[in-house]
């Protein structure tokens, strides 16, 4: 990622964002299965990895608003 355009870069971080968004909602969903089956060791298991996703997912968007506010900055900068 070192030698990617900015915008790439801030695609890709958004990506793997909104990526692991996805296996929190799908970690969710086999949570609730599992609480209605009365499995609540499989659905505490899927609750735990659907709150990981969801810190992992918020760290990228941190990372990629982060990089996108540098990549607006150094344009601005440029500009003057």
């Amino acid at each position: 990622m070192l030698n990617q355009n900015p915008s790439d870069k801030i695609i890709d971080l958004r990506r793997k964002s909104a990526e692991y968004y996805q296996k929190a909602a799908w970690n969710q969903l086999l949570a609730l299965d599992n609480y209605r089956e009365n499995n609540f060791e499989a659905a505490e298991r899927f609750a735990q990895l659907s709150f990981e996703d969801q810190m992992y997912a918020s760290e990228y968007a941190e990372l990629a608003d982060a990089e996108s506010s540098l990549h607006i900055q150094s344009e601005l900068e440029e500009e003057y």
